[in-house]
């Protein structure tokens, strides 16, 4: 921590508030100090769960962040690439929380970046994906043959843009995301040295 404390001066006033709940997991958060404060904003949506949100929870406002802190390793060595894709993500995760597809699929999406994927269409998809493939995740051995193939990245831009989002979404089943960009969120948490 000590290396980036000058870093954690300039972004107290975010981090103050989660304090208490960061120095309780220091432990997992340490090692990977450097990253979480080059992606503080992104990670900061992950913080607290919202009052309208169907996540389980105990009565803590960092019930969410409990939930993803298993799988911080898979995605925090990948921050980098992962970063423009965690705004997308995060209307999603109650359904990535149900019934531990979050658990499911993460072993799996180091596979999917290491061959490329860089499309922000799933990310913002994501609820379509799970309403039509949610299921895949539990039988066993296909996410890890599906993962594996050459062309999985096209095939998973492939579904998150073709398939129906009406029965998801309903009156909603024309919003969607602006990610034509393929810079979306590069320019975040640039930390301005005054």
């Amino acid at each position: 921590v000590e290396p980036y404390l000058d870093e954690i001066l300039e972004r107290f006033d975010d981090i103050e508030p989660h304090l208490p709940w960061i120095l309780d997991n220091i432990d997992v958060l340490a090692p990977y100090t450097g990253l979480l404060l080059k992606h503080v904003d992104e990670l900061l949506l992950y913080a607290q769960v919202g009052d309208d949100e169907d996540i389980p929870t105990t009565g803590s406002q960092y019930d969410l962040a409990e939930q993803l802190l298993p799988y911080l390793e898979y995605y925090v060595k990948n921050l980098d690439i992962v970063g423009p894709h965690l705004p997308l993500l995060r209307p999603h995760v109650p359904q990535l929380l149900k019934y531990n597809r979050i658990g499911l699929i993460s072993p799996h999406i180091e596979k999917l970046f290491a061959k490329g994927y860089r499309d922000l269409s799933a990310s913002a998809n994501m609820d379509v994906l799970l309403f039509w493939l949610g299921w895949t995740l539990t039988v066993p051995g296909l996410p890890a043959l599906f993962f594996a193939l050459p062309g999985s990245p096209r095939i998973v831009s492939f579904l998150a843009n073709r398939l129906p989002k009406r029965f998801v979404r309903g009156y909603c089943n024309d919003v969607s995301c602006s990610v034509d960009n393929m810079d979306y969120g590069v320019s975040w948490n640039r930390l301005s040295k005054a």
